[in-house]
């Protein structure tokens, strides 16, 4: 009984891998296949020079077939006309021999056959054949023509193998060519018509034409080669400085952002490429060298405030709990350094929003009047030492951000205000030209230098870094006016004198 169960059991297991031995191969097979077959998708990639090679012999191969077409139809043509005109001859020839009998013709007839290599026929008015150069009687036909009026009139047959049945009615016999021309003429002698046709199987017109066809192969062949070769050649010469950009922008790294693309050579649009492959790493290298300048000039401008607190702090630790003079300066310097980090990071998100697009503009209908004098009020509140001077605020209407737009006038005010001695003014002018809302600041203060003045408006650069400093300033402030005109599609002009001033005009669309 045991041995029974044991055999059952082994003959499970054999049935049981019998069925998964062939589907595991079979699911294994399958990836395989499957896998080879992406693996080629993927590789599978013709380059510009096999695409650009392959369109030029299909175009070679298209002019080539049409100029074949062209050949073979004319030298077609010329053959088939030049058989005409010689079974023309032939007939004429013939007729000269006739002499008062139709038996006199046979001789020639037999002559010209042999020469010529054709078949001569005459036949009575009921089509029964009189005479052939034939040797095998049986087999000669008259060769009908169809109904069609054009066949009615011309004396000529031209018989291939779709039109065969119409000339032999009978069908009871089957030309051994299946292409030939017959020449059908009638002849009048004593009362009686008679027909001589001449047939013509074209056997070296069709070799001649067969020879035609292979030379135009062989010279087809030969220049789709020579194409093919060349145009490969060309292909990957021109090409060659694709690959040279190619493997210039690969080496390309941010630690390696001043290498550029080689732009020697020929005048053509490869080399505008390289022009505009540099011009744009010029910006890119322009640009992050700016982030770089941007990221480590906002860290310094960190340190210090995390610096002073920092000292603060630790002066507090030590022994400041206990005196309290020194407690009260450590803390109003702690909220001093904190409120100058506070505006500080308010101003790189500000420009970090600007930079990203997120800065909301919140367009309005406002008065630009009402917004100088709101901030000409606030400005003489705040400021006793300067003469705040108003000669022209014309009632304007605009459509701005009116937040903005009263940020960005404080900026250039205050910024006017710091690089002015005591004393001295600062003029606020609003009024209309060419369309334009002109807003200009301006002051008898320091002035600035004209190697200063094109980098004014560049994040934390100060002309006068001794002076911002001392005034709180962090080199942010006329970036973001810059920004917020900007945005407003509206433009900046800057004129400066060192020892004399400075003058700042605003020109804001109204919409």
């Amino acid at each position: 009984m045991n041995n029974k169960n044991e055999i059952k059991s082994i003959i499970k297991q054999v049935l049981r891998l019998a069925i998964i031995i062939p589907k595991f191969i079979i699911v294994e097979i399958y990836k395989l296949i499957t896998n080879g077959y992406k693996s080629f998708v993927k590789r599978l990639r013709f380059s510009i020079t096999f695409k650009i090679t392959t369109t030029f012999v299909l175009m070679i191969i298209c002019f080539l077939l049409f100029l074949s077409l062209i050949i073979v139809g004319s030298f077609s043509f010329y053959l088939g006309y030049s058989a005409k005109l010689d079974m023309e001859k032939d007939n004429a020839l013939i007729k000269t021999y006739l002499s008062g009998n139709i038996e006199s013709i046979y001789d020639p007839i037999e002559k010209i056959s042999t020469i010529k290599n054709r078949q001569i026929s005459i036949f009575d008015e009921n089509h029964k054949l009189i005479f052939s150069s034939e040797s095998q009687k049986d087999k000669v036909l008259y060769y009908m023509k169809d109904n069609t009026p054009e066949n009615t009139v011309d004396k000529y047959l031209f018989i291939s193998g779709d039109n065969v049945d119409v000339h032999f009615p009978n069908n009871t016999i089957t030309p051994s060519s299946r292409f030939f021309i017959v020449l059908d003429e009638d002849i009048k002698l004593d009362s009686k018509v008679y027909s001589i046709q001449t047939v013509d199987k074209l056997h070296n017109e069709f070799m001649y034409l067969g020879i035609l066809l292979s030379g135009l192969g062989i010279i087809s062949g030969l220049a789709l080669i020579n194409t093919f070769i060349t145009g490969w050649k060309a292909s990957k010469r021109v090409l060659k400085p694709v690959g040279t950009m190619s493997k210039t922008v690969k080496n390309i790294t941010a630690n390696a952002l001043d290498t550029r693309i080689n732009v020697s050579g020929s005048q053509d649009e490869l080399k505008d490429l390289a022009h505009t492959f540099n011009s744009m790493l010029d910006r890119i290298q322009q640009s992050y060298e700016q982030q770089n300048q941007f990221v480590s000039d906002a860290s310094h401008e960190l340190r210090t405030p995390i610096a002073v607190i920092q000292g603060y702090a630790n002066l507090l630790d030590r022994w400041g709990k206990d005196d309290k003079e020194v407690l009260e300066e450590s803390i109003a310097a702690i909220k001093s350094e904190a409120e100058s980090m506070k505006g500080l990071i308010e101003q790189l998100l500000f420009l970090a929003r600007g930079d990203k697009n997120t800065q909301k503009v919140e367009k309005i209908e406002f008065y630009m009047d009402e917004l100088i004098d709101d901030i000409i009020k606030e400005t003489r509140l705040i400021d006793e030492n300067h003469e705040i001077i108003n000669e022209r605020n014309e009632n304007l209407q605009i459509s701005a951000d009116r937040n903005l737009i009263k940020e960005a006038l404080r900026i250039f005010v205050d910024n006017s205000i710091k690089y002015t001695g005591h004393g001295g003014y600062v003029k606020i002018n609003s009024f209309e030209a060419y369309d334009k809302i002109i807003i200009s600041i301006e002051d008898n203060g320091i002035g600035m230098s004209k190697e200063d003045l094109p980098h004014i408006f560049d994040r934390f650069y100060r002309a006068d870094k001794s002076r911002t400093k001392e005034s709180g300033g962090t080199g942010l402030g006329l970036a973001i006016a810059k920004w917020i005109v900007m945005k407003h599609r509206g433009a900046i002009e800057v004129e400066s004198k060192i020892g004399e001033g400075t003058k700042i005009t605003v020109k804001l669309p109204k919409v």
